[in-house]
């Protein structure tokens, strides 16, 4: 430690004190002043060393390795995915206790942004890593701050990103858009079959990446819902469509937004009305009494009738028991292809009575239903105005 020596206005004031007080009491009082100046210099370097001990190292160094200004710069269209990737520099044994958006995404709806798929942190060298995949809700989105709070043995540390601010494109002016953004899309496969007397059913499969294909809406079809068997992500996603069309309805088209175009793109389903190719006994008629009004049982009525008048007329008893025979079995044949049936736990309900046939949905939990018809190992079966087919080995009759 250096010690500052005394200033020459001192020493001259030291020395005239020595004349007037003697040689002790001016040791005493220069003594009293290097002591002074040595507590003060003390004080001092204390002071600064508690402030270093104060100032805690960072231990973790969070960025965006995305490039913002490029994402920033391109067309952005509402219903998009967008993923953006982070990466975490780690210090003097810091490990990773918990990440969060601030605000959350879940909560603060006013971001105008949903998280579609949040990754996990993986290790890349001296790096972390992770990626989120978000969908953009509107015109103005914001992609919140990334956090990220870390520990060592000594104390916790945290860091924060700044947010994302973006502005898309509201594609909905288009009157064929069916809702998607997405850089491919097909249609796998249909099915049509008759509903009622003025509408079909029909069944389109679909297949697309990079989309959110959870927004599809054929445009100009009021009646529509997703089946069973859906499957939403980044990659590629799938999903069934089921609508109801006019029976007059001759072709289905609908466009979505190619990304990589950066254009529409139409999508066809022609000759709609020629993919009806059911019997009239195998389409989902929504009363099962209709069964009555078959041709066939039509006719049997009619030959009843004459047997009766022939029974009534002539009193003869060929005819009277001919008459009771037509009606047993027009009895049978209204009531012979009704069952009662129980499901089995995840029952599948399917389009056509066919293994490969599309699945409509799946009865969850064993329900008590009544089967209106059988064929090729399948019962039919009405649930919810919804005619369909259910195997025999999801059922308890075998």
């Amino acid at each position: 430690m250096q010690i500052v020596k005394p200033s020459f206005f001192a020493i001259l004031f030291i020395l005239l004190l020595s004349f007037c007080y003697g040689e002790n009491q001016t040791s005493s009082i220069f003594n009293s002043y290097n002591n002074n100046t040595r507590d003060n210099q003390a004080e001092d370097i204390l002071e600064d060393e508690t402030t270093d001990f104060s100032q805690k190292p960072k231990i973790l160094k969070l960025d965006i390795l995305s490039d913002l200004d490029e994402l920033q710069k391109s067309t952005l269209y509402v219903g998009q995915y967008i993923t953006i990737e982070y990466s975490l520099l780690l210090f003097d044994n810091a490990k990773i206790v918990y990440t969060e958006f601030k605000p959350s995404v879940e909560s603060d709806k006013k971001n105008n942004i949903s998280i579609v798929e949040e990754g996990a942190w993986e290790r890349d060298g001296d790096y972390y890593k992770i990626s989120y995949t978000f969908k953009i809700l509107n015109t103005k989105a914001v992609i919140p701050s990334l956090v990220v709070h870390v520990q060592n043995r000594s104390f916790q540390d945290s860091m924060q990103t700044s947010s994302i601010a973006l502005e898309a494109q509201d594609l909905k002016s288009n009157k064929d858009y069916c809702g998607v953004v997405a850089s491919s899309m097909k249609i796998i496969d249909y099915t049509l079959e008759s509903y009622d007397d003025k509408s079909n059913m029909i069944l389109i499969e679909l297949e697309a990446s990079n989309a959110n294909l959870e927004d599809f809406k054929l445009p100009h079809v009021k009646d529509q819902e997703f089946g069973q068997g859906a499957r939403f992500g980044r990659d590629i996603s799938r999903v069934n469509v089921i609508a109801r069309i006019p029976k007059n309805l001759s072709e289905i088209s609908f466009e979505y937004f190619d990304t990589n175009k950066r254009d529409y793109i139409p999508l066809h389903i022609a000759n709609v009305v020629e993919k009806v190719d059911f019997e009239e006994e195998n389409r989902g008629d929504l009363n099962p009494k209709n069964s009555f009004l078959k041709l066939s049982n039509v006719a049997i009525l009619v030959v009843l009738l004459v047997c009766i008048m022939l029974t009534l007329f002539k009193r003869s008893y060929f005819f009277a028991i001919l008459s009771f025979a037509l009606v047993a079995f027009l009895i049978y044949r209204i009531f012979a292809n009704t069952y009662s049936i129980r499901t089995l736990p995840n029952a599948k309900v399917l389009i056509q009575p066919t293994k490969h046939s599309t699945e409509l949905f799946t009865i969850t939990n064993p329900t008590k239903l009544e089967a209106i018809d059988s064929k090729n190992n399948y019962f039919k079966v009405n649930i919810d105005s919804k005619v369909g087919w259910i195997s025999k080995d999801d059922t308890n009759k075998k």
